[in-house]
């Protein structure tokens, strides 16, 4: 029995409608592999994985895995998921009802305990199916619950249910609500047949039909006597409410890129003229074939989708990747101005950046990848504007790295980057760890500029507690594309007293003089150029300790190298050496 969980990270209450289904490790962890959207983790305190509890590490150390004890009225913890079956071996109803996180599928890229992602994912489990009469006892005190997991592999209308002493009340959870979801009381207290939902949940989506593979909470009444729930086959329904575990209007498990083109006219109105589809997954073909619907030339404009050399309306191909171009055959265009319309449908990813990129302006312009991206243009008299080559999108990683590095200076830790180009980037994360798996933002850099070039920055982590540190950078692009550096790893030791510049080159003609356990005074500083000449004089005032000094010299300073004389409170005099690019 498979259940698709789409990429929404909540909570929710689970079972599996088989019995002998074997241990949770085995079945929804996929004994510990990752399959590409299958599985998921169970996470808790002090994982042992593969070769003991069977549980997944994360950041939080939180348990994502929890099962109802009715008699206690609480949650337990799924301590160990080699030991915890996912249903029982009993003949007769055997579903475990389980409330557990479900963040995706096993991919460790982003880390899915750490970073949100959009990975769809589906549990299995194989064991017997359950049919005939499914008897649940409800052996709680009055007013008690029990969760109880549908046993059959098929919906149920509730209202049909043999329910003995309990309350005409059942509790579901709504993934949609609140951040994680949230929990939904459906009730029918005067008997109608028509339940009632507080709250409504996101878009109504609960109702009285219970779904396979969903677990649900039901209450005992007060009579004082034996109470049970009963499924029989007449109870099932083809009544599928997959709301309860995807959003209304799902998005397409293919990924598509969708492109109109539209005649734009002088007052912003449209008239679409033509348009092409492309759609990405496993089971299509590099290749041309059936899969793809050839493009018919047009009376007028007729865009296609040029693979190798055929024109195609409709281009099915392997996922995307960060070489990928889509090339255009844009034909038959008149002197007109024109408007793009991208629409893209489930093709983000980590790093992936596309460009739409004009042949004829030399222009690249970023595509957003989750959404709607619109560009005018205009064919002119110039025949390269109307030359059928002339778009293509090229998917490339949205970010490149050459370098990352920590080094510690004296009792800080100076971090500095460089990248290939930033094009399309707004900003920088810079993100901090103590183990190397759970990182926290300490501060942003902003981008630059859109730059073709390379480009270098650096950040001051101002006096760490001693110890090791990990750092990566963050890069968001304007489109909101993340990527990720390289980890790096650095020791801070006992720091001591010191002085020194840092940026070194200095930038945007600032000095920063990092003063670490200095004595507090005041300090004379001197700045002078290589022929000794005295560029300005500034004193500091000190507090004890640690601090980043500023010295703004009034005159713009130019290549070159200077020396900064700093003189201390005792007279001792330091010389720095200064370099400007």
């Amino acid at each position: 029995v498979e259940r698709y969980y789409p990429p929404l990270r909540a909570w929710r209450l689970v079972t599996s409608p088989l019995s002998s289904t074997g241990n949770i490790f085995d079945s929804w962890q996929n004994s510990g592999n990752y399959v590409a959207g299958k599985g998921m983790f169970v996470s808790g305190p002090n994982p042992t994985g593969i070769g003991g509890n069977g549980l997944d590490y994360s950041t939080q150390n939180n348990y994502s895995m929890k099962t109802w004890d009715a008699t206690g009225a609480k949650f337990l913890n799924i301590g160990d998921t080699k030991l915890q079956p996912l249903s029982s071996n009993a003949p007769a109803a055997a579903s475990i009802g389980y409330f557990t996180f479900v963040r995706g599928d096993r991919n460790r890229t982003p880390d899915n305990t750490v970073i949100p992602n959009t990975n769809p994912t589906m549990l299995s489990s194989k064991g017997k199916l359950q049919t005939g009469t499914q008897t649940f006892p409800v052996n709680v005190a009055d007013g008690g619950f029990v969760l109880i997991g549908n046993p059959y592999a098929s919906p149920v209308d509730f209202n049909k249910l043999t329910a003995i002493n309990l309350v005409r009340r059942f509790y579901v959870w709504d993934p949609h609500l609140n951040l994680v979801g949230g929990y939904v009381v459906m009730e029918d207290l005067g008997g109608s047949g028509t339940y009632t939902a507080a709250p409504l949940g996101s878009g109504g989506h609960p109702d009285n039909f219970i779904q396979s593979s969903q677990a649900f909470f039901v209450q005992k009444s007060n009579l004082g006597t034996a109470a049970s729930l009963s499924f029989n086959e007449p109870n099932k329904s083809n009544s599928n409410n997959l709301n309860m575990f995807r959003p209304m209007n799902p998005k397409n498990e293919v990924q598509s890129l969708r492109t109109n083109l539209y005649e734009l006219n002088n007052d912003r109105t449209t008239r679409i003229v033509d348009g092409n589809l492309a759609e990405f997954s496993d089971n299509f073909h590099a290749e041309t074939d059936l899969q793809d619907a050839l493009k018919f030339g047009n009376v007028n404009e007729t865009l296609g989708i040029l693979n190798e050399t055929t024109s195609l309306a409709v281009n099915r191909r392997p996922p995307l990747t960060k070489q990928d171009t889509i090339f255009f055959k844009f034909t038959r265009a008149r002197q007109l101005k024109y408007q793009f319309e991208f629409i893209a449908d489930n093709i983000a990813q980590e790093n992936l950046a596309g460009f739409v990129e004009d042949k004829f302006l030399n222009k690249a312009t970023p595509l957003d990848m989750s959404s709607t991206t619109k560009l005018d243009f205009e064919v002119t008299a110039e025949a390269a504007s109307a030359a059928a080559d002339r778009f293509k999108i090229v998917f490339k990683p949205s970010i490149i790295y050459t370098s990352l590095t920590a080094t510690v200076v004296n009792s800080d830790i100076a971090v500095e980057w460089n990248v290939a180009n930033e094009l399309n980037i707004k900003e920088y994360d810079i993100e901090r760890s103590v183990n190397g798996v759970g990182f926290t933002k300490v501060t942003t850099r902003p981008s630059s500029g859109n730059s073709a070039t390379p480009v270098g920055y650096n950040w001051l982590d101002v006096s760490p507690a001693l110890g090791y540190y990990y750092y990566r950078i963050r890069s968001i692009s304007n489109n909101n594309i993340i990527g990720y550096s390289n980890v790096v790893k650095v020791k801070i030791n006992r720091s001591t007293p010191a002085m020194y510049v840092f940026p070194n080159p200095v930038t945007e003609n600032i000095i920063h003089l990092q003063m670490n356990s200095m004595p507090k005074g005041v300090y004379a500083v001197r700045l002078t150029n290589s022929l000794g000449q005295v560029i300005g004089t500034n004193p500091i005032g000190h507090l004890e300790g640690t601090a980043t000094e500023t010295i703004q010299p009034n005159n713009k300073l130019l290549t070159g190298i200077y020396q900064l004389e700093v003189t201390t409170p005792n007279k001792k005099t330091r010389i720095i050496k200064v370099i400007v690019k």
